[in-house]
């Protein structure tokens, strides 16, 4: 070898020594940066007709695990959807109270039976008959505000989950653009391994707002879809695009309807979890809501002399109409307010009964224990107002505790797969510290190379003169 080809190599290796420390310093450096990979400078040996010429530096390496991302991703995906869902049937659940809380309905139909009974034994008792008016009055408001409480729900489920779209729409836009960029200095041979890492972060948001796959083309654009296929963003999208659209109660990306159902397109994100409790968990609890009022209406309307006249509980005034809503509007007949007597001798009474009579008070009660038919989701089909309204509210609370339980087992599995993604592709400064002093006694050596080599070539040349 001669002393050229030892100068060569020396430099070679002073050159990539520099490029390897500068690279060190900027892993250090981002060491507590989220979604920064941690960067190595990939080495090859150089050579030249055959003979070698030192070391050459192919370019900087972006290893990660691509399968520990996607099942990172994934967990992720679902944790955020449970946590959406859980928040919101929290916010309900803290209004409808459980089963034995004086806030909930089946306490007020509990406090109501309660009062009626109490009204048997001193039925011409005119503070017995306007407690009974009372504990109506306070079961209608335990509805009303149950009823409302959901709607509340439902609506910010429904604003959350725009928000939770625009997000991702603008976060694919973003990621489009880094497409462009990549792709453009991919073919230059230019480095683009911290443009990764910002595309990684889009990613890693959007993944949060809605499941998704994705690959990557040779070009080093990233493709992004559905966990499911559905395309959400291939190549560059125009600034303002909106690859995700909510129209009414459907997704929409390319112009189709995409479910939002954990078997179809839709399988995890905030935006599963929001739809979830806009689309399905508060129309149901209004349901089974709107059925318990139909249920207090046409009991205590059947209670009465004409079964088609109202009762002590209205459809907004009238007699029964509509099971539809009716948790919301109904209400105490105003019959009663003026005439506290009608609890005891019918709200159809144009006279007050006999002081003793219990006839009209036990048809009342018999409206509380008599069996009828339900038709509310998971609850029971047959039961007597009081088993309902408790079955309701415990029901009702289940589904939060099952969601909370649901979010802890997600939270779990999430986060091991984020500490494991962090240890595999993230910084340990630990390590990089040894990498310096390394790159310090390769530094070292090669400047040693060059100094005898220079020691060498002045010999050679005082030999000359």
């Amino acid at each position: 070898m001669s002393l050229q080809t030892a100068l060569t190599a020396a430099l070679s290796g002073l050159r990539a020594t520099q490029q390897q420390a500068a690279l060190v310093s900027h892993n250090i450096s981002n060491a507590t940066t989220p979604g920064f990979v941690r960067k190595e400078l990939d080495l090859s040996t150089a050579v030249t007709g055959g003979l070698g010429q030192g070391v050459r530096v192919d370019g900087v390496a972006r290893r990660v695990d691509e399968l520990l991302i996607r099942d990172a991703r994934f967990e992720r995906s679902r944790y955020t959807a449970q946590e959406a869902r859980a928040s919101a049937l929290a916010d309900y659940a803290n209004v409808l109270g459980q089963p034995q809380d004086e806030r909930s309905v089946s306490t007020a139909v509990a406090k109501l039976q309660q009062a009626f009974s109490t009204l048997r034994d001193q039925s011409d008792n005119e503070a017995a008959q306007a407690a009974v008016v009372d504990k109506a009055d306070a079961l209608v408001r335990r509805l009303h505000d149950t009823a409302a409480a959901a709607t509340a729900t439902q609506t910010d489920a429904k604003t959350r989950l725009q928000a939770s779209v625009d997000q991702v729409n603008s976060a694919l836009v973003r990621v489009g653009e880094l497409n462009g960029t990549i792709a453009r200095q991919t073919a230059q041979g230019a480095d683009t391994s911290d443009l990764r890492d910002q595309r990684d972060r889009l990613l890693d948001q959007v993944s949060e707002e809605i499941g998704i796959r994705t690959y990557t083309r040779d070009t080093g654009e990233v493709v992004v879809m559905t966990r499911n296929g559905q395309t959400l963003l291939d190549r560059e999208l125009p600034a303002g695009a909106q690859p995700l659209q909510l129209v009414g109660t459907d997704l929409m990306a390319g112009g189709k309807v995409i479910s939002i159902n954990p078997e179809q397109d839709i399988q995890s994100g905030r935006i599963m979890g929001y739809a979830q409790a806009a689309f399905q968990d508060m129309p149901r609890a209004l349901a089974q809501l709107d059925q318990l009022a139909a249920g207090l209406v046409q009991q205590f309307q059947g209670a009465e002399a004409d079964p088609t006249q109202p009762g002590l509980f209205t459809d907004a005034g009238a007699a029964f109409g509509s099971t539809a809503g009716l948790a919301g509007h109904i209400a105490v007949n105003d019959a009663v307010r003026t005439a506290t007597w009608k609890v005891q001798s019918g709200v159809q009474a144009t006279a007050p009964r006999a002081p003793g009579d219990q006839t009209q008070i036990d048809r009342y009660l018999g409206a509380f224990t008599a069996t009828r038919a339900f038709a509310a989701p998971d609850l029971p089909a047959n039961a007597t107002l009081g088993d309902f309204a408790t079955s309701l509210v415990s029901t009702q609370q289940g589904y939060r505790t099952t969601a909370e339980a649901d979010l802890t087992t997600r939270k779990i599995s999430a986060d091991a797969l984020n500490n494991a993604r962090i240890n595999r592709d993230g910084v340990n400064v630990d390590d990089e510290m040894q990498k310096l002093l390394l790159i310090e006694q390769s530094y070292g050596a090669s400047a040693q190379v060059i100094q005898v080599a220079g020691r060498m070539l002045d010999t050679l040349l005082q030999l000359r003169n």
